[in-house]
């Protein structure tokens, strides 16, 4: 779907330059006992229950959550994950859901409506998501928080299972 692409490509941008700003480093205030499989699982989950409270079918993610390196100078990961559905109908309404949602997380939250709604919110039990309502389709994509753990390790973990 080259709508999806298109809300994919925009939201990852958003989402990178919120991480860059932010910076990588382990969340260790936020999540001291937090192990690598329990941040993605927080991420997952807290994804699937966002568009769990959207009147949207057809939600599927882009693939597994991606594993990658948070800081140079320390042994941290975090996950990124995508997921998508085609677009519902009340843009800026499904807007203010996430939004509100997120906020019960402890998550702070952005909404912009130009051009298109789209909420931005980090902290919580993650360090950043978005939801974008482009036309066709419905994406919220996000990064887990920073934990220690080996990139290598886990991306071994991912491909044999």
């Amino acid at each position: 779907m080259p709508g999806r692409r298109t809300a994919a490509a925009a939201a990852a941008v958003a989402l990178a330059a919120a991480v860059l700003l932010a910076g990588c480093t382990p969340d260790a205030k936020e999540n001291p006992a937090a192990t690598p499989h329990e941040a993605r699982e927080a991420l997952v989950k807290t994804i699937h229950d966002t568009a769990a409270r959207l009147a949207v079918e057809g939600w599927n993610e882009d693939s597994a959550p991606d594993v990658a390196r948070c800081d140079a100078a320390e042994p941290s990961v975090a996950y990124g994950y995508g997921y998508g559905a085609p677009s519902g109908t009340e843009h800026l309404a499904d807007a203010e859901k996430v939004a509100a949602y997120w906020k019960t997380l402890g998550m702070s939250v952005r909404v912009v409506t130009e051009p298109g709604p789209v909420v931005f919110g980090t902290g919580g039990p993650v360090k950043a998501l978005s939801f974008s309502t482009a036309p066709g389709d419905y994406y919220i994509d996000g990064t887990s928080l920073c934990v220690p753990g080996d990139v290598g390790t886990l991306t071994d973990e991912q491909v044999v299972g």
